[in-house]
C-alpha cells in the first residue's frame, strides 16, 4: 500500500511536502505512511484517494491494474471544465508522437 501512495504521488509530480499540506496532515506523517511504518485510517484513505484520484481498491490491495486502467481512472475524476482543455492537450500529445515517428 505504502508504495502505491508514493508512486501515485510521484506521478502526479506532488512533493510530499504539498501532498501533506493537500491532506492536511504533517510531512513526517505522509513519511512514515509512504515507508510503511504506520497506518491509515479510512478517513485518511478516503483522502488520499481523492487527492490521488484512485480508488480504495488500488491502493489497499493494488490489484494488477496496468497505467491505462489508472489513468482512465484519473481522467474521470477531472471536472467536466477541464475536459476541452485535455482533448487539446491530447492531440498535441499526439502531434507530437506522430512527428517523432516520421
Amino acid at each position: 500500500m505504502h508504495t502505491r501512495i508514493r508512486k501515485a504521488r510521484e506521478a502526479l509530480g506532488y512533493t510530499r511536502e504539498r501532498f501533506a499540506e493537500l491532506l492536511d496532515v504533517s510531512v513526517s506523517y505522509m513519511a512514515e505512511v509512504e515507508r510503511g511504518r504506520t497506518g491509515i485510517s479510512v478517513k485518511m484513505l478516503i483522502k488520499i484517494c481523492n487527492v490521488l484520484g484512485l480508488s480504495a481498491d488500488y491502493i489497499l490491495f493494488g490489484h494488477d491494474r496496468d497505467e491505462d486502467g489508472l489513468l482512465l481512472e484519473q481522467i474521470h475524476r477531472i471536472d467536466s471544465k477541464y475536459i476541452p482543455l485535455l482533448n487539446k492537450l491530447i492531440a498535441e500529445l499526439l502531434s507530437l508522437s506522430a512527428q517523432e515517428e516520421d
